[in-house]
């Protein structure tokens, strides 16, 4: 092996995406008023039954809410994993536990997302007919009296609260035929003006935070109706999507702010610009995600938690990492209500980061470095383990002026080979506070795709989460 750092001959590796990056926080208003009108906590996916440690990782958020003396928890799906009543009567049980009964009162909003309604776990639980019918949630009578006796309200497939003066309105999970459009054509003019009001669902409203997705987004109903009313902040989970990414919050005619999971980012596979890493002859998955790569022993470290203030005019929202329990990045100041073109659209933001030159950068004394595994490598997936492949790592990419690395497009190349091999990742530790984020990036060649006999030319290019591409990083590993 021989890795030397030097300028790329001919460019035929400069992938150097366009694209630009989002601001930092909001620099168009005043400071916020010291006490906000209303402050309340999300917290998404919570996955109990299905998650390690899903209970304990529940009450150590609840318990930071209640820390930060928050008005309200919103929860936007996915409280189950497998659709059991016994896995909600766990979070129940939890939250009376932090928020007793006759205590300061905080109020409790949940909308059910596809494990909490659709995916239920008896079969593998070895239950009987009649053990699953009893124990499955959307069975028969089960929402109505399931609601009613854990958490005290009443089950409807869309329902609405008034906290301290401010609405929440939210629909349960989209299989139940939730009849959203209909009943804010009910109510319209109820929501019109000013003063913000705010949607939950499980799944993100189409194209709207963390941009457009094959998984993640609901079927565009949503935003046809919220698209209506420039004071509506819909907050939605459901992709796991890591909430240090720069796109948690869009506004264009309303505002999106994503929920992230409590307990994991969601790595590649819900990034509609980052692509798996896949086998040339299989299509399997050659290598695991790097976006939370402590994931891989069942302790991830990903997850996040939000909590928003609410003024007059703006809201600030404060991103919480659950592991670390340290901010995951500053927070956001978004004005209130929302308009097309202002501080928190994606198009403006990428502009403006663009024209200031910030992009993640590597340090100027990086190198890549490579090793050709004969028997395999620990990073392979089980459907590849011990196939004989090219290892590359390279250090971690500095952010600069705010612009944070996002994932990374590692090129591989050949003389005679037609185009590149191109592997794009998420960074490593992405999800996690700057602090904490300083890993190594990592990928995998498979021995198939890259000729033995002649040099192997490498090129790694940053990238922020808006696609602006910092310098790449070149180097030659001698065949």
């Amino acid at each position: 092996m021989n890795i030397t750092r030097r300028d790329f001959i001919g460019g035929a590796l400069a992938f150097c995406m366009g694209g630009p990056e989002s601001l930092p926080a909001a620099d168009w208003i005043e400071p916020a008023p010291p006490k906000p009108n209303l402050r309340f906590g999300v917290l998404s996916d919570v996955h109990i039954g299905g998650k390690k440690d899903a209970e304990a990782t529940a009450e150590k958020v609840l318990r930071y809410f209640a820390s930060e003396n928050v008005d309200a928890v919103l929860c936007p799906g996915d409280i189950a994993h497998s659709g059991l009543v016994g896995e909600l009567e766990a979070f129940a049980a939890i939250w009376r536990k932090v928020f007793p009964d006759g205590g300061r009162r905080v109020d409790l909003m949940i909308s059910t997302g596809n494990h909490d309604v659709d995916a239920w776990g008896g079969r593998w639980k070895s239950f009987s007919e009649a053990q699953m019918d009893a124990q499955r949630f959307n069975w028969k009578d089960n929402p109505q009296k399931t609601w009613r006796r854990l958490f005290g309200q009443d089950w409807s497939l869309v329902w609405r609260r008034e906290v301290k003066g401010y609405t929440f309105v939210g629909a349960q999970w989209s299989s139940l035929n939730s009849p959203v459009g209909e009943y804010f054509r009910e109510h319209e003019t109820e929501f019109r003006g000013g003063k913000p009001f705010f949607y939950c669902q499980h799944a993100h409203p189409k194209g709207t935070c963390h941009g457009t997705y094959s998984l993640g987004d609901d079927d565009g109903g949503s935003v046809a109706v919220l698209s209506r009313f420039p004071n509506a902040v819909a907050i939605s989970g459901h992709s796991h999507c890591a909430l240090s990414d720069e796109r948690t919050v869009w506004q264009g005619a309303f505002t999106s702010i994503g929920a992230g999971c409590i307990h994991e980012s969601a790595g590649g596979f819900n990034y509609d610009n980052v692509t798996a890493h896949w086998h040339p002859s299989s299509r399997t998955k050659l290598m695991r995600s790097m976006a939370d790569p402590q994931s891989w022993g069942g302790d991830a470290k990903g997850g996040g938690c939000e909590i928003v203030d609410v003024y007059d005019d703006r809201l600030v929202v404060r991103r919480q990492s659950v592991a670390f329990m340290r901010p995951i990045g500053p927070a956001w100041t978004v004005p209130v209500p929302a308009r097309v073109g202002g501080p928190f659209d994606f198009a403006v933001r990428a502009a403006r980061r663009k024209a200031e030159g910030a992009a993640p950068q590597f340090a100027a004394d990086a190198e890549i470095s490579a090793e050709f595994c004969p028997e395999g490598h620990a990073l392979e997936s089980e459907a590849h383990r011990g196939e004989p492949c090219l290892y590359v790592t390279f250090p971690r990419a500095r952010t600069v002026n705010g612009s944070r690395v996002f994932d990374y497009t590692v090129e591989a190349y050949a003389e005679g080979m037609a185009s590149p091999a191109v592997r794009r990742l998420v960074a490593a530790g992405f999800a996690y506070p700057e602090e904490y984020a300083d890993i190594p990036g990592e990928c995998l060649f498979s021995a198939n795709e890259l000729p033995r006999d002649r040099p192997i030319r490498l090129a790694v290019t940053p990238r922020d989460c808006f696609g602006l591409a910092g310098k790449p990083l070149a180097g030659i590993r001698w065949g």
